[in-house]
């Protein structure tokens, strides 16, 4: 707890019958005059934070509000419930400092949160109140009532505000407005910032200072200790230098308890690298210590330095309205690899991790916990997460420790994370869609006691593979499949540097570094063959789009065994499902998907090769590229138009129509460009399935053709352009194909892929839906089409 007293005396200060400082009649008519419910509004929502025994939320709820009200002592819940005759008021005990206030919020937010007299009794401040403000709707309003110092005695200090700290209360707002109440402040804020984060250098330092330890400490609720420097006025990190002789351990432990009054065991600490940088033109050497094992409540024992010590949630340093100590920054960031953008350069040297996983004790606030297992409903519900092993494995997980950066309704949401943004804007590095990844463990068959390999890093999807095997660690973390001694392993090969060094810390943080074994290396080579279970993997998932099935893919998986891997088809991705017999893979599932490329060897480029000064572009991937010079001619002249009366509606998907005509139309191709600029009638937001014939070119086309009377969805019909000296054949060889695919394919449940290794071609019956990769032949066949 980070308040001044316990729960339980606040209870039993008001069950004695005892009460705080009523409403004076100022702080009334401010509240009466400036906190009305917003004119228009159906239900105006407020909430009472600290509410003692409901003073202020009742007049709330007189003015009109719908009011929850909270208070950490149930002694005061229970007075304020017992008042009868006035508006209702729901009154609930939470502790505002590590309870989770957004469960009681309205989709869209309150109107209003008010905090009286009570912000001073709270440590954590700072992160409290930015939270109270993500709890607001866009227009509303924080209403803090504080004492102030310069109206009460020395004594009574711990129950005050000063104007430093007022000031520091609004920093980051966009409307911050303060109004006198006889002894109290009332500070009226609207427009909480979401600027991005500063770091600034303190003062020079003394050359025995430049080679230091920076201690990471986190509490229970994975929140980390920060002070807040008044001189310096920046917030940093429990620091200090070595002294001589000390080991770097045993200077986290010494600093952490100077400054804080913590006490740690020097064994409990882990060391994870060192950062290198220079300030004021000397260089600077920091030691970055984590630590999660700790006793006792911070405090400033040392004033002059650090005014006070707050637990800060890692993702909203992005946006804290004051600057972190750049120092602190690194190793925040060394901690939480990508937590913090934008950071002055530094040098940082990384730590083997200790064999003893278990050193970190993992933390969360309880909203995380709510919002996973509000997740894992979703999946269940709508039929993505159907075993009670997948269920389970989407409950303990928890998603934000491996999307640090992100707020945690964000890290819960039902869509894709980017984590990596390369200079030209794309995303080389995401975790993925959950309900993607239900999909592919799903499909994917991997039970406990099995062998998983994932290609691709992150380490979230890999810590859903180490529930699923069932290994027990020896960390904090215990395994949800009740495993009776069978021992499945989960192997994770990623290709990028950072992205191996985020996987690794995150997965150290959260307890699965000794259940999952992370690979620095090219996936396209699968595992390293030290780590290939005898007989191969039950299942290997890819969470990179791939252009090929790689022959070390299908080599390590065992026979019968899942490889389940987003696969390029003529520039189209679907996640496909194969099941492995023999020196054969035969697809059990295909849906279309979306995910970021693979790199290293297997890595593409999709650049379309432009048409003269057209505007147009043709992208190839798994047809020979053929001359385009005639095109632009051909794009000059008049085109073909056909339309074929097969329609869809807006919401239908037509992924298996992708596929049908990447090996339906001979010369397949992708046509790009802009929708509004030109004669082609391009689909809106993507690429025109097309063909090239000589100097012709066939694409298709959408367009609005109506409405459905039974179910008033808009319909969609599908059309042909050609353009070129045979503009009518290649359009009519477009038509054609749409309409084979309603008439024959569209009824069935899509194609099968078979895969069989590129070398045996030779031999093997001609197949005309046919993908020649570089390492396989991927064979199509689609229910009801002629061979």
């Amino acid at each position: 707890m980070s308040t001044t007293s316990t729960a339980q005396s606040w209870s039993e200060h008001y069950a004695a019958g005892r009460d705080i400082q009523p409403l004076s009649d100022a702080e009334t008519v401010i509240v009466r005059e400036r906190l009305v419910p917003p004119v228009g509004r159906e239900e105006a929502r407020a909430l009472d934070v600290c509410c003692g025994t409901g003073e202020l939320a009742r007049l709330l709820a007189d003015l009109g509000y719908a009011v929850d009200a909270v208070d950490y002592a149930q002694g005061a819940i229970d007075r304020a419930s017992a008042e009868t005759g006035r508006p209702p008021v729901a009154y609930h005990c939470v502790d505002v400092t590590s309870g989770d206030l957004g469960a009681l919020a309205p989709d869209d937010g309150f109107d209003l949160i008010t905090i009286r007299r009570s912000l001073a009794h709270l440590g954590d401040r700072t992160r409290i109140v930015a939270e109270l403000a993500g709890l607001l709707r866009p227009d509303g309003t924080l209403c803090v009532i504080t004492p102030h110092a310069d109206r009460f005695p020395e004594s009574l200090r711990g129950i005050c505000l000063d104007d430093a700290e007022i000031t520091l209360l609004a920093d980051g707002w966009e409307h911050a407005e303060r109004v006198e109440a006889e002894d109290c402040t009332v500070v009226l804020l609207r427009g909480p910032g979401a600027g991005p984060a500063t770091y600034q250098e303190k003062l020079r330092p003394k050359a025995a200072a430049m080679a230091g330890v920076a201690v990471v400490v986190t509490n229970p609720h994975g929140q980390v200790l920060l002070g807040w420097n008044p001189s310096g006025k920046c917030w940093e990190l429990p620091a200090g230098k070595v002294e001589p002789g000390e080991a770097f351990e045993a200077t986290a432990v010494r600093e952490l308890a100077e400054e804080t009054g913590l006490r740690a065991a020097a064994e409990r600490v882990v060391l994870l690298g060192t950062l290198c940088d220079d300030t004021h033109g000397m260089a600077r050497v920091t030691e970055v210590a984590r630590l999660t094992d700790y006793d006792g409540e911070p405090q400033p024992l040392e004033p002059e330095l650090t005014a006070r010590w707050e637990w800060h949630t890692p993702s909203a340093l992005r946006s804290l309205p004051q600057p972190l100590f750049t120092a602190s920054a690194q190793a925040l960031n060394t901690a939480w690899p990508g937590l913090l953008p934008d950071l002055p350069p530094a040098h940082f040297t990384p730590r083997p991790a200790p064999a003893d996983g278990g050193r970190l004790r993992f933390g969360e606030p309880a909203a995380a916990v709510r919002l996973r297992l509000r997740l894992a409903a979703d999946l269940a519900r709508a039929g993505w997460a159907r075993t009670p092993e997948l269920r389970a494995s989407f409950r303990v997980v928890p998603r934000q420790a491996f999307l640090p950066e992100q707020p945690l309704d964000r890290a819960y949401a039902n869509e894709a994370v980017a984590t990596v943004i390369t200079d030209s804007g794309r995303s080389s590095s995401s975790v993925s869609q959950p309900e993607m990844q239900a999909l592919m463990l799903d499909h994917g068959r991997l039970r406990e006691g099995g062998h998983g390999l994932e290609i691709g890093g992150g380490g979230y999807n890999a810590a859903l593979m180490a529930e699923l095997v069932g290994t027990t660690g020896t960390t904090g973390t215990t395994s949800t499949t009740g495993t009776t001694g069978t021992t499945g392993t989960v192997t994770c090969v990623e290709y990028d540097p950072y992205v191996h060094q985020r996987t690794v810390r995150f997965l150290q943080e959260t307890g699965y570094a000794d259940r999952v074994r992370v690979v620095l290396g090219d996936g396209a080579h699968g595992a390293p063959e030290r780590l290939v279970p005898t007989g191969g993997f039950d299942t290997i998932l890819v969470t990179v789009a791939s252009m090929d099935v790689p022959p070390a893919w299908t080599a390590q998986l065992a026979d019968g065994g899942r490889l389940v891997a987003p696969l390029r088809l003529g520039g189209y991705t679907r996640c496909v499902a194969f099941e492995k017999q023999g020196a054969l893979l035969t697809s059990t599932h295909v849906s279309a998907c979306g995910f970021v490329p693979m790199q290293g060897i297997g890595r593409w480029d999709d650049s379309p090769v432009p048409i003269g000064e057209s505007g147009y572009g043709i992208r190839w991937e798994d047809t020979p590229p053929a001359p385009v010079a005639a095109l632009e001619r051909a794009l000059a002249g008049d085109p073909v138009e056909l339309w074929t009366g097969v329609t869809v509606a807006g919401d239908e998907s037509y992924e298996t129509l992708q596929l049908w005509l990447t090996v339906a139309l001979p010369g397949f191709c992708r046509l790009t460009g802009e929708r509004e600029e030109g004669p082609v009638l391009l689909p809106r937001n993507q690429d025109a399935a097309a063909m090239v014939s000589g100097g012709s070119l066939g694409c298709m086309t959408l367009r609005r053709s109506g409405q459905d009377d039974t179910t008033g969805r808009s319909l969609w019909e599908f059309g042909a352009q050609g353009f070129g000296a045979d503009a009518k054949a290649v359009a009519d060889t477009v038509a054609g194909a749409v309409r084979a695919w309603d008439r024959d394919i569209r009824p069935g449940a899509g194609p099968v892929l078979t895969v069989r290794p590129a070398t045996m071609r030779t031999g093997q019956p001609a197949a005309r839906h046919v993908i020649d990769k570089q390492h396989s032949r991927i064979v199509l066949t689609f229910p009801g089409a002629s061979s």
